[in-house]
């Protein structure tokens, strides 16, 4: 059975994996999904495999959770979603 340390550290591991491939893909889109500064996306967009393993192993839960309902978004945040979704989908139809 994996002890509390192994657990925290295989999802800070996966977390900080799915930020940094968010981060690379759509900053501003990671920004919100994420909760952070634009200079934190860009950040963890350039760590390197090696670095997101000793930061998941810090046996500290790196993931911030939100409470549950409705959150709103600032309407900056949402236009950059929509650019960034209506981009993708003009590009895929080329």
């Amino acid at each position: 059975m994996a002890t509390l340390e192994e657990d925290l550290t295989h999802l800070n591991f996966q977390y900080l994996m799915l930020f940094r491939e968010c981060a690379r893909s759509n900053a501003m889109e990671a920004a919100w999904r994420f909760g952070v500064d634009p200079e934190v996306v860009s950040q963890v967009a350039d760590l390197s495999l090696e670095i997101i393993k000793e930061q998941a192993a810090i046996n500290r839960a790196v993931i911030s959770l939100l409470p549950l309902g409705n959150h709103p978004i600032s309407a900056a945040a949402y236009a950059a979603l929509l650019v960034h979704d209506s981009l993708n989908q003009a590009g895929q139809h080329e």
